[in-house]
């Protein structure tokens, strides 16, 4: 098994290569600030720390796996395609749906994007005690502000701040 990204996509024909070298711009146009790695032997993205799309090549198709919101929201869509548990699967003899593809993966990073990072039980109490339950809700907070919190510490910071939240310094 892969444990690259690169590595995972050399053992591919040209064909399935491209299709999946395609979904990977995708996930990069829609969500930038995701994480990519070689997951459950395929490629997955992860959003604050969360999944956020996991795909992979087969013999016949491309999987698709936006679990469990995305085949939820796009299940009308979906249907015309052979599924199986937790994925879509886009035939190899078939164009790749690009915008549906899009539409998904733009719909995940919304979804997951609110979502805080794993960032512990303690220091989650402690943002929630103070109303923050979503990401964008630590916008103009400062480090000196979360570290006062009772459960909340340097760790919980460096999560936040490697996710992505702009945080003041003072």
């Amino acid at each position: 098994m892969a444990d690259d990204v690169e590595t995972y996509l050399a053992g591919f024909p040209a064909e399935t290569r491209e299709r999946l070298e395609a979904l990977r711009w995708i996930v990069r146009e829609e969500c930038p600030r995701a994480v990519e790695g070689v997951m459950y032997g395929m490629i997955g993205t992860k959003l604050n720390g969360h999944p956020l799309v996991y795909f992979g090549g087969f013999a016949k198709h491309i999987g698709l796996y936006a679990t469990p919101t995305g085949h939820e929201a796009f299940a009308e869509e979906f249907a015309r395609y052979e599924q199986g548990k937790g994925s879509v699967r886009f035939p190899l003899a078939e164009p790749l749906p690009s915008a549906l593809i899009r539409r998904v993966i733009a719909f995940r990073a919304r979804t997951v994007g609110e979502a805080l990072p794993a960032i512990g039980a303690p220091a989650t109490r402690a943002l929630a005690g103070i109303g923050v339950t979503q990401f964008d809700q630590l916008r103009g907070r400062t480090a000196r502000e979360l570290l006062a919190l009772h459960g909340f510490g340097p760790k919980a910071l460096r999560i936040l701040r490697e996710a992505g939240a702009r945080i003041a310094d003072e």
